[in-house]
């Protein structure tokens, strides 16, 4: 799949001498395997991001998690469409800081929206209508609750999560933001801001420190996470408590 970032207006499907469909920003094309055979040109710089499906990713658990049949899971061939939701996932994926491991959980989580919704978009039958309600069990949020507050310096994985409590990623995607009503990603980033304001607040830590202790791993990343949360950067509340 590929996502035009930008410069799509650059960019045409042409047949012979004639121009199919022009690009615009935004547009999405979808190439599933052994398809794709297409002559397009190209006026100026472009920018787009390529996504890859791996056929594993549609294994048995994924067909579940979306309560569809296996002969439901094939894409059409799509050039040029719009899927606004689908877009502005995968720029903020292209846009993301991989290096950052506090957002291992998020890119990871991010991945699997980015595939369940174009399987919704594009898939090449209309799909069944799906009840996808449904929880964790109060032991399993208890357990899950547990093991983020205990490892909240430590890279966390989506395959840990569903891992610990044995869902597929899937199920444990939908099940949790069922049950905390936010993504398993900003559930931690929320624990991870509260104890950061915490030990600002009550201990002499250096930032630097509080920051490897709440999961970053760079005090740059740190810092710009709690502006993002809290509106003002961890030295400005050191500071406010020193005046107090």
């Amino acid at each position: 799949m590929s996502i035009y970032l930008s410069g799509g207006e650059n960019c045409s499907q042409i047949h012979g001498q004639r121009v199919v469909r022009r690009g615009f920003k935004d547009a999405i094309c979808l190439f599933p395997r052994g398809e794709g055979k297409s002559v397009w040109k190209i006026t100026n710089r472009l920018n787009f991001l390529h996504i890859y499906f791996d056929p594993r990713c549609f294994d048995i658990d994924f067909l579940q998690s979306m309560r569809q049949a296996p002969e439901r899971c094939h894409f059409r061939e799509v050039f040029q469409e719009s899927a606004p939701v689908i877009s502005s996932a995968a720029r903020s994926l292209a846009q993301a800081d991989w290096t950052d491991q506090s957002l291992s959980l998020g890119i990871d989580s991010l991945m699997c929206w980015i595939l369940q919704n174009t399987f919704h978009y594009f898939a090449e039958k209309d799909l069944e209508d799906t009840d996808l309600r449904g929880c964790l069990s109060v032991r399993q949020a208890t357990l899950i609750r547990g093991y983020l507050n205990e490892n909240l310096g430590e890279r966390i994985l989506l395959d840990d999560l569903a891992g610990l409590i044995n869902l597929s990623r899937f199920h444990f995607l939908r099940k949790f933001k069922n049950t905390f009503g936010q993504s398993p990603h900003a559930y931690l980033t929320q624990l991870r801001m509260n104890q950061a304001h915490d030990l600002l607040q009550k201990t002499d830590e250096k930032v630097a420190m509080i920051a490897l202790e709440c999961g970053y791993a760079q005090h740059s990343q740190f810092t710009s996470a709690f502006k993002r949360h809290y509106g003002y950067p961890p030295a400005a509340l050191r500071k406010r408590i020193d005046r107090d």
